[in-house]
């Protein structure tokens, strides 16, 4: 590129930094501000809360979503598969795991991705695991009515941060820690980004990416955003295995429980809840119970507590950034400011992030006119 062309992303969550470090891989000056960075903790920075694993969010009739997480897969193959041959490669935290999923129903949603994840079968509800389970679970417990397993990725969220940080400075990226005003709209965070990246001397600043996430719904007025409550407990130990158990209903709209492995952590994540509308930042006692009992029935090898129970490391709350409609990747001219928006991924954050970036890029190419592609 004769002239690289200087766009600041605005967020550092996993589509912000995913999306930097595309673009500063593909020539671009990247200037990436961010109240929230790798190692923050706070609810505000979705993020570093979730889980988290590949596990699709997206329905037959939500096809670019169905296919950024598909593109996701595909990469995060490739790219521990270097990472297998070259033990100098950088490691990003991602594994794959042997992924299994029970139902206590029907199963009511379309398996789209069962041919795009590795190994997919169904599970004999007679046969182990499933039959251990049923047998010894609590009386008041429902049954696993069906089951079925695969190969699919589980990642080791504060590794996966720090690698797509380091990813991005290692191609010029700066990530500038500031809280941007948001009493003023999209136009004063605007002006208030291109007045750091002015200020660190990074050049006239040609396009915008906003990835604020749940932000959004102040920064942008985009009153369609609404916060999806998780409540997750950290747990010492990695179990064998990825498990998601469905306690009824679509999903995305069901009661889940899931055990997901924080590869070469130590840990694994025990969740969850999806409480649509909720703010609050303070873990429910309750629902730690609930989860703590449900999970137990399915890593029994977790249970390495003197009392018999898990040996919890920390219980937290994150909030998922939901948008009416979809996530929002589109481009805008504000005040003259050229923007691409990127945000609203609810849970599906790290599964879209991929596919999202690239159409991300596209855009930003589009808005100024260079037709820049990422070296994907």
């Amino acid at each position: 590129m004769a002239s690289k062309p200087h766009v600041v992303v605005i967020g550092a969550g996993v589509i912000g930094l995913t999306t930097a470090v595309f673009l500063a891989e593909a020539g671009y000056v990247v200037t990436v501000v961010a109240a929230h960075v790798p190692g923050d903790s706070s609810i505000e920075y979705t993020s570093p809360w979730a889980g988290a694993h590949w596990r699709t969010h997206a329905t037959v009739d939500e096809p670019e979503q169905c296919d950024w997480d598909v593109q996701t897969f595909q990469y995060w193959l490739e790219l521990v598969g270097k990472e297998e041959k070259d033990s100098k490669v950088p490691k990003s935290g991602l594994r794959l795991e042997e992924s299994i999923h029970y139902w206590d129903g029907p199963v009511t949603e379309d398996l789209w991705w069962a041919p795009h994840v590795l190994n997919f079968r169904q599970l004999n509800t007679f046969a182990e695991p499933i039959a251990s389970i049923n047998a010894t679970r609590p009386a008041h417990a429902p049954e696993i009515k069906w089951g079925a397993t695969s190969q699919a990725f589980s990642i080791n969220v504060p590794q996966y941060f720090l690698y797509l940080q380091e990813r991005a400075r290692a191609s010029g990226a700066v990530i500038f820690q500031s809280k941007l005003p948001t009493d003023g709209g999209l136009e004063k965070v605007l002006s208030a980004a291109e007045g750091i990246a002015h200020a660190l001397k990074r050049g006239k600043v040609e396009c915008f990416v906003n990835a604020t996430g749940l932000g959004a719904r102040e920064v942008c007025g985009d009153e369609g955003m609404y916060p999806i409550r998780g409540q997750t407990v950290l747990v010492k130990g990695e179990a064998k295995a990825t498990r998601t158990r469905y306690h009824g209903g679509k999903i995305g709209e069901g009661s889940t429980s899931y055990v997901i492995v924080r590869p070469g952590s130590g840990t694994t994540i025990l969740g969850g809840t999806k409480e649509k509308g909720e703010w609050s930042a303070v873990p429910d006692e309750a629902t730690t119970k609930r989860i703590l009992e449900r999970c137990g029935w399915m890593a029994p090898e977790l249970l390495t507590g003197k009392d018999g129970g898990f040996e919890v490391v920390s219980v937290q709350a994150g909030l998922r950034p939901g948008r009416v409609g979809g996530p929002r990747t589109e481009r805008e001219v504000v005040k003259g400011r050229q923007v691409v928006h990127s945000y609203g991924h609810a849970g599906g954050g790290y599964q879209n992030s991929i596919g999202a970036a690239r159409k991300t890029i596209g855009l930003v190419g589009e808005s100024v006119g260079k037709g820049a592609r990422a070296r994907l």
